[in-house]
């Protein structure tokens, strides 16, 4: 008898904790929140770009002009233009595709690539995913391994 007894008392303090804990409004709920953000210091970092200066630089850099387009469309314009120097690099021919068709053969010509570099340094690919075949060939060769790291 004593046992149940205390059971049901603990059970009573445990749901009093438990429900005092719960605000009873949702203005109760969302102040401490304010409070948080309200406290919280602004975060700035130095020596960072934001994304339409990186945009604007690598437009530059591959010589497309961007001036009056918004964000968007500049960033799709220089995604375009990196697509089309890769697919150069490996002789895809990129007339009348889509960016999605042309990244994936892109990717698989980068795959042969890499598989070729392991095979002339004689390094085990079977069962490596990219990236790991990659490193592997940077503890060979770490040029070879600069060379093919720049690509998606």
């Amino acid at each position: 008898m004593k046992k149940k007894t205390m059971s049901y008392v603990m059970t009573g303090a445990l749901s009093i904790t438990i429900l005092s804990g719960v605000p009873s409004s949702p203005a109760q709920a969302a102040s401490p929140q304010l409070i948080k953000e309200q406290a919280a210091p602004a975060v700035t970092r130095s020596g960072t770009k934001s994304f339409a200066e990186v945009i604007a630089d690598q437009a530059a850099a591959l010589g497309i002009h961007i001036e009056g387009d918004d964000l968007e469309t500049a960033a799709k314009k220089v995604r375009l233009a990196k697509l089309q120097k890769q697919a150069d690099y490996y002789g895809i021919e990129t007339e009348n595709k889509e960016e999605k068709a042309l990244r994936l053969q892109i990717k698989r010509a980068h795959e042969v690539d890499v598989h070729n570099m392991a095979d002339y340094f004689g390094i085990e690919t079977e069962g490596q995913r990219v990236k790991e075949i990659i490193a592997s060939i940077a503890d060979v060769n770490p040029e070879a391994a600069q060379q093919l790291n720049g690509f998606y």
